[in-house]
């Protein structure tokens, strides 16, 4: 979620982050060093659990992960825990124009809080990833009348149980049992495409040339897609400037740089001419 913040950096004025940290809060300097300073932090503490901290293991020929150890606590949140986090949620709400919701599944945002969040008055964008930590455990459909949801080709299908099928078709029948006004599904070096109340998708190529670490790709998208449609933007023009902040973001380890406005702008301009 602090990737999407930062990929947000330089495109919006004010960014909230709400999240949580271990009970020790593990890693909060860390993140106050490193985070831009028009990103707001709020941070609630989970009991019981450390801050979620994700190692990767990389091939040095090719920088390609060999192994993942993750340091988590998945159980769902106490009582407690889950009336903070859904008070926060509406103290920040009242204070922002477009929530984006990345759900990793990792025990944060229970059954409860999908539907609160589902129910509130504001452009909803959605990512609910599919993980290692989470395979078989994690699901879509606690949520419903979604603004956009952003999903990944091998998503969809696990999401729907279908092996086989074509992707504009299973999409389709995700769009209509969660009711969202457009679905955008990434196919990697296939690129994307965008579904929205019409029967026709939108496509847009994938751009990526020098790829270094496809983790973080779906975050970049995710993050100029929601902004680009909640201003209006139309559905093509959207999908391709997420497409290219989404090529920008695989140029470098993980996410570790956020995407460029003044690289993002020249390639348009570029592809453009």
């Amino acid at each position: 979620v602090l990737a999407i913040a930062r990929h947000l950096n330089a495109f919006c004025d004010t960014i909230s982050v709400l999240s949580f940290l271990g009970s020790n809060n593990e890693q909060k300097k860390f993140i106050e060093e490193n985070i831009e300073e028009n990103i707001q932090l709020n941070f609630l503490t989970k009991h019981n659990s450390p801050t979620i901290i994700k190692r990767r293991f990389l091939d040095k020929v090719d920088s390609k992960k060999v192994l993942g150890v993750y340091s988590i606590n998945d159980d769902p949140l106490t009582q407690k825990d889950e009336t903070n986090f859904i008070e926060k949620i509406n103290k920040l709400v009242s204070e922002h124009d477009l929530i984006i919701v990345s759900d990793y599944g990792h025990g944060i945002i229970t059954l409860k809080v999908a539907e609160h969040i589902s129910k509130m008055d504001k452009f909803v964008s959605l990512n609910a990833q599919v993980n290692a930590a989470n395979i078989g455990m994690h699901s879509i459909g606690k949520y419903s009348d979604i603004d956009c949801l952003i999903i990944n080709a091998s998503e969809l299908r696990h999401e729907l149980r279908q092996r086989d099928g074509e992707l504009v078709t299973l999409a389709a029948n995700l769009k209509e049992m969660i009711t969202t006004k457009s679905i955008t599904v990434t196919q990697g070096r296939a690129g994307a495409f965008l579904l929205n109340d019409s029967k026709m998708p939108i496509n847009c190529p994938g751009f990526a040339v020098d790829i270094v670490d496809k983790i973080g790709a779906g975050d970049a998208l995710l993050a100029l897609l929601s902004v680009c449609l909640y201003n209006s933007i139309e559905e093509d023009l959207a999908l391709f400037i997420a497409s290219l902040a989404a090529a920008q973001s695989v140029e470098s380890i993980g996410n570790s740089k956020p995407v460029s406005k003044v690289e993002l702008l020249k390639t348009i301009s570029h592809s453009l001419k």
